[in-house]
């Protein structure tokens, strides 16, 4: 396991390298620029903040200044926010959007899992189809339709949570709510799947000739298998998560980092751009790799070779 995860880590290298190069001279390639607006600024002004950032160098040589930053872990600083650097937009964003992102998983798994489990054991079942019927309902109702459903009933018609910001436990429960469902969605219908292979194992049927009872069958021995495929789901998704949602961000009025991360790119904001693309890039080949090792935890018979 340790030469596995020393491995898969070495490989990252080269993977974190063609990301941050493409999208270096994707950006480069595009037409616009940062400091360029529908206001004509001043050549002479203009010209002052090129050479302040090192834009009116050679592109090859702005290339070899970032790469060498990216060595130090220096994002450079923002072009939007000229008070700030990348690594503080990060640092003030990324927290909010895990919070935001870790509650809407939780929520995603206590109503999916559940969700999948009942509707494999009621297979082709009045509640099966039920159960499925809900589940594609969540998936065809996008976030930006729930949210502000969610906002009249429970903030305008309930008084029940307030219906924008950031800062308290009850502003954080409709914006999760609204970011899980989907995902529970598509965990329900993983869970569900799989669930109806395992319950016709050999193991399964010799379990309860032994006279194990149903909730011992489905919690202790089949849930296990059964969890693969949403293991596998969940890599993308953590990550997915995490960095939030600009519409959920938009809608709730959430400081994260998904908000900055849309503003630098219709402001042709570079470093910042690069910077959160890139910082996304290594949280998703993190949480595969953690999914890759929570694999080995729910069937020791994976071997990593």
């Amino acid at each position: 396991m340790t030469k596995f995860i020393l491995r898969r880590i070495v490989i990252s290298i080269p993977v974190i390298f063609l990301v941050a190069t493409t999208t270096f001279f994707i950006l480069r390639l595009a037409p616009g620029g940062p400091f360029l607006s529908e206001r004509a600024i001043p050549p002479e002004i203009q010209a002052n903040l090129q050479a302040k950032y090192g834009l009116d160098q050679p592109l090859l040589v702005q290339y070899g200044r970032y790469l060498s930053s990216l060595l130090r872990l220096d994002l450079g600083p923002s072009y939007k926010y000229p008070e700030r650097t990348v690594n503080d937009i990060i640092r003030e964003g990324f927290p909010v959007s895990l919070q935001l992102g870790l509650a809407a998983l939780v929520i995603a798994l206590l109503l999916g899992i559940p969700a999948g489990v009942f509707a494999a054991v009621k297979h082709r079942a009045v509640l099966d189809r039920l159960t499925m019927s809900v589940v594609m309902l969540g998936i065809s109702l996008p976030t930006f339709v729930v949210g502000p459903m969610l906002i009249f009933v429970f903030s305008l018609t309930l008084y029940w949570f307030p219906p924008a910001l950031w800062g308290e436990p009850s502003q954080l429960v409709l914006p999760a709510i609204t970011l899980a469902l989907p995902y529970s969605v598509y965990i329900a219908r993983l869970t569900r799947t799989e669930m109806l292979e395992i319950l016709d194992q050999d193991y399964i049927r010799t379990a309860r000739a032994k006279g194990a009872g149903e909730f011992r069958v489905l919690w202790r021995h089949a849930l296990n298998g059964g969890l693969l495929p949403v293991v596998s789901f969940l890599g993308p998704a953590v990550a997915d998560l995490t960095t939030g949602s600009i519409v959920i961000e938009k809608i709730f009025a959430i400081p994260g980092l998904g908000r900055f991360f849309v503003e630098s790119a219709f402001s042709r904001d570079y470093t910042t751009v690069m910077g959160t693309v890139l910082f996304y890039s290594v949280l998703l080949i993190g949480a595969n790799l953690v999914v890759d090792i929570l694999y080995r935890v729910l069937d020791p018979r994976i071997e990593y070779r």
